[in-house]
């Protein structure tokens, strides 16, 4: 994706933020009014701007956000409500996280998510819910990392022992289904074909 035109610190054509509460973003926005009239007109959640919680909940948020900002953006322009200058999507990640790490992990990450379900309840939930760490991830930790996620993605666990007993489930069940298949075709059996025996009868009475 081309890298857009960086916003202007001071943009001419946008309106002062002077009597807002700039203090609610974090300061890698508040450094930018363009950013904090975005913010502001996005409707986007203060404490999402602020990059001090590395959970894969929160960024799992902050990804949210950022498609609902998206959503919103592309709504105000197709009504022509958009009135501040133009800013890309690509520009609307500066509000949530560094553009570089945005695209190496959360963009890379979250970008299928939508394909484990059990993850997706995991990363939704509030703590003490349903599910818990060991019903997903297999194995509990204080805190879990892009590196654990692509991990459990590829394998479906982070314990291998739990990996080594599912192999050994998937090969018994495999095992059993071919056992039965067996059983199936032999009790079938062959039956035998009566008309021929009539007409082999019928040729030696000749």
């Amino acid at each position: 994706m081309a890298a857009l035109p960086a916003i202007s610190a001071t943009p001419s054509a946008a309106p002062s933020v002077s009597g807002q509460d700039t203090q609610a973003y974090s300061p890698e926005v508040t450094k930018n009014p363009h950013l904090v009239l975005v913010a502001n007109a996005l409707e986007v959640d203060p404490t999402l701007t602020y990059r001090n919680d590395p959970s894969l909940r929160m960024w799992y948020k902050k990804y949210n956000a950022w498609n609902d900002a998206i959503g919103k953006l592309n709504a105000l322009k197709s009504a022509k409500e958009w009135t501040l200058p133009e800013i890309g999507i690509t520009e609307l990640i500066n509000l949530f996280a560094e553009q570089a790490y945005w695209y190496s992990h959360i963009r890379k990450e979250f970008s299928d998510i939508h394909n484990y379900k059990p993850m997706v309840r995991w990363l939704k939930q509030d703590v003490n819910d349903d599910p818990s760490d060991l019903e997903v991830w297999h194995l509990q930790k204080t805190q879990y990392t892009f590196k654990d996620l692509e991990l459990w993605k590829k394998k479906g666990t982070l314990d291998e022992n739990y990996q080594m007993q599912q192999k050994k489930k998937g090969k018994g069940k495999a095992k059993a289904k071919a056992r039965t298949s067996q059983r199936a075709e032999k009790s079938k059996g062959v039956e035998p074909d009566d008309s021929t025996d009539e007409l082999e009868t019928s040729r030696k009475k000749k």
